[in-house]
């Protein structure tokens, strides 16, 4: 196999069931599902997954993996070389079943925050609906047993993680009663399944679920941190960093030794000038689990109206002498239509949350100057 090898291509499954019609495809960043037209059958070795798995093993990139890809080329781990260490399949093709699934179900979530949007928030909707912006029903979660129905399709005897995205995971029990279900169905599910909950920190973990965290090898907490301070709070409005600060620290002190825990960071123009301080403040306060294991910090890149492709000259310029200078897309070029409308949703959203981008973010305001 090539160096580009990639397990979550040949190991990885992303269950959308958010649509009317759920999709797969192998990986939560990709952005090029196809529907699941059956739920009875196995799916796994559908041919339209065929492409990108020659593609991989040719030691090509696909224009679909541009995130990790960029990522990799700045110095960062990215998704690929994580799971690549993560899974323990480095090399295989053709297995039976995955090794990873991410399981799209629950959007319900208590936050609107920037980088997200009504496809993923069931509070994003509620804003919207306040402002007149929105005029379809609220979101309510899919029908559990069409969820386990499709599970139950799989081989699921090599699966190592599977990761619940939101939505707020822990918001509720929806996931938990998936959770309940994988621990009863997965074969060595104690000894080998790690269990993940995407979570942006707000919410404990309540002690009713202790049991069956205990019923996994591992239970991961992937914790959504944009920024530290006012910054995280307006990119992650309405939560308060203490509160969320405050609540991570209890849940690392009083929850299962078996709960490890994730910094991710998704990379957007409001914090890309910024990340040096993010990091600053995990290494000193949140680097370690209780134990003494260490906590992982990772990165994606935001897609839509704040991803990287709206950067101004002038960021690109700064972003120069810095250590993320990478991270600005290849083939970046300013677009100024883009840029305007990304700046008028930006000062919208100010108005409506008494929100200031130039006071919480003043040197990022600078770069677009011209636009502001």
């Amino acid at each position: 196999m090539s160096n580009l090898y990639c397990s979550m291509i040949h190991g990885g499954l992303e269950l959308n069931f958010k649509p009317a019609i759920p999709q797969v495809q192998h990986c939560c960043l990709r952005s090029t599902p196809f529907n699941i037209n059956d739920i009875n059958t196995n799916f796994w070795n559908d041919n339209r997954f065929i492409p990108l798995r020659e593609t991989n093993k040719n030691n090509n990139w696909d224009p679909g993996c541009s995130g990790c890809q960029r990522l990799e080329k700045s110095g960062h781990i990215s998704l690929r070389q994580g799971m690549n260490d993560g899974l323990g399949i480095q090399e295989k093709t053709h297995l039976p079943g995955p090794s990873r699934i991410d399981l799209k179900y629950d959007i319900s979530c208590n936050l609107a925050c920037r980088s997200c949007g009504t496809h993923s928030s069931t509070f994003w909707q509620k804003h919207l609906k306040e402002h007149n912006l929105w005029s379809k029903p609220i979101f309510s979660p899919r029908n559990y047993n069409e969820v386990v129905r499709s599970l139950a399709q799989l081989d699921l005897s090599n699966l190592k993680q599977f990761v619940f995205c939101g939505g707020e995971t822990l918001l509720g029990q929806a996931y938990w009663e998936i959770a309940e279900w994988l621990a009863n169905n997965v074969p060595n599910a104690k000894q080998q399944l790690i269990l993940c909950f995407q979570t942006n920190g707000t919410q404990p973990i309540q002690a009713r679920n202790y049991e069956i965290i205990d019923r996994f090898h591992l239970v991961k907490l992937n914790i959504s941190l944009d920024g530290i301070g006012e910054k995280f709070e307006y990119l992650r409005w309405p939560a308060s960093w203490t509160q969320v600060v405050d609540n991570i620290m209890q849940i690392r002190t009083l929850a299962p030794s078996n709960v490890m825990f994730h910094i991710e960071e998704t990379v957007s123009i409001f914090n890309l000038f910024y990340l040096e301080q993010s990091k600053i403040w995990a290494d000193d306060n949140f680097s370690i689990n209780r134990d003494g294991d260490l906590i992982g910090q990772g990165k994606h890149m935001a897609l839509g109206k704040f991803s990287l492709d709206n950067c101004t000259q002038e960021y690109v310029d700064a972003m120069q002498i810095n250590n993320y200078k990478s991270l600005v897309p290849k083939n970046w070029k300013e677009n100024p239509a883009s840029i305007s409308s990304m700046v008028a949703e930006i000062l919208k959203f100010d108005k409506f949350r008494n929100e200031s981008f130039q006071h919480t973010f003043p040197e990022v305001a600078e770069f677009y100057a011209r636009y502001l």
